[in-house]
């Protein structure tokens, strides 16, 4: 395991939410199994009432089938997926799916219209399906044509619509009815960036007008744009839930790269002597010091706060110390954000290695015996 995913996972115990008593849905331990492929396994996850939760993962991770287990569309192998209704959190399954998904409105996938049907025709068929008003149907449906700009498109036909146009139809099929959470599974996708921006807006208007929404994407920067929180998932179980700002405060950590003349054959005395050195200068507050010698590149690895001020204080602090000769001292450069998520999608694919590698030695041991 790197030295970077070793310390995120530490800062995130410094930094992680407490908001449980504000969670509108909540999966606990969700497993989903197709043959012998779990694409979602052990998965568990709160949605806090009026955040945005970016649901970022590579495609294949498990992201539009954890969506698909909310809308019931797919039933978990294992675990309960719980919706608050009234005040309490309430187990979601055959008998409490109607009311309980009532106030749910979602898009999954890639949304798809009869060419020869309105948005008038579909948009009265969604909201009186989901239960709403028959007198009220008209003026709402109206109403969110208008709020994506397409007012004068809603009695023509969906064959004359660009896919910008059918998305964003799609994103209002899911609150015609006009409910307190909204689940978009890949929104932005193939949209051009004017209509990714039309979108992206319409989502920050949601938001104000008090929804809860729960977005999936691959693409880490559609997710940074608009999430107050983001759950990166990777071979069906979450690496990674915390704010933006938390996320990029510990993607702002910085490995420094420590070679030495003479790095001896006592690494571990190395380590104590450089921590003795530098410990002071790291700005990693109340977090322990994270030092590491890479035996194949042959440095010492050592993590720091990403600060030019810390780093040129440790830098002269190792060359002014005698016991320690400094052949060479670098920081690497990476994309903040986008590093961070690529490591934790890289160490989770190592574990999973790891994990089915030691079931199959374990395997080979009980047939040898």
């Amino acid at each position: 395991m790197s030295l970077r995913i070793k310390m995120f996972r530490l800062i995130q115990r410094y930094l992680q939410m407490n908001q449980k008593n504000d969670v509108l849905i909540r999966f606990k331990n969700i497993s989903k199994k197709f043959n012998d492929f779990y694409a979602v396994k052990d998965l568990n996850l709160d949605i806090i009432e009026g955040e945005i939760l970016g649901f970022l993962g590579p495609n294949g991770a498990g992201k539009s089938t954890t969506m698909k287990m909310l809308a019931r569309l797919l039933h978990p192998n294992l675990g309960e997926i719980w919706i608050r209704d009234n005040g309490n959190l309430k187990k979601l399954n055959s008998k409490t799916k109607d009311y309980l998904l009532d106030n749910i409105g979602f898009l999954i996938e890639n949304p798809m219209f009869y060419d020869s049907r309105t948005p008038r025709q579909i948009l009265s068929y969604f909201s009186k399906l989901k239960g709403y008003p028959k007198k009220l149907v008209r003026k709402q449906v109206e109403k969110v044509v208008e709020m994506v700009g397409l007012s004068e498109w809603i009695d023509k036909k969906f064959k004359t619509f660009s896919k910008g146009m059918r998305q964003k139809i799609g994103v209002i099929s899911a609150i015609v009815h006009d409910p307190e959470i909204v689940v978009l599974d890949e929104p932005f996708t193939g949209l051009d960036p004017k209509s990714r921006k039309e979108i992206r807006d319409f989502i920050f208007n949601l938001k104000n007008m008090g929804k809860t929404l729960f977005i999936s994407s691959h693409l880490l920067y559609e997710i940074s744009e608009i999430a107050d929180r983001v759950a990166m998932i990777s071979y069906g179980k979450i690496i990674a839930c915390d704010t933006i700002d938390n996320l990029e405060a510990v993607a702002m950590k910085s490995i420094i790269h420590l070679e030495l003349f003479k790095p001896g054959e006592n690494i571990q005395e190395n380590i104590k002597k450089i921590d003795e050195i530098i410990s002071p200068l790291t700005g990693l507050n109340n977090i322990s010091n994270y030092i590491k010698y890479n035996k194949d590149s042959k440095y010492f690895e050592i993590l720091f706060n990403g600060n030019p001020k810390n780093q040129r204080d440790i830098l002269k602090a190792l060359v002014s110390n005698q016991e320690i000769e400094v052949s060479e001292f670098s920081v690497p450069k990476s994309n903040l954000l986008e590093s961070l998520y690529l490591d934790l999608v890289e160490q989770s694919d190592e574990d999973r290695i790891s994990n089915h590698n030691l079931k199959q030695n374990r395997g080979a041991v009980k047939v040898q015996t």
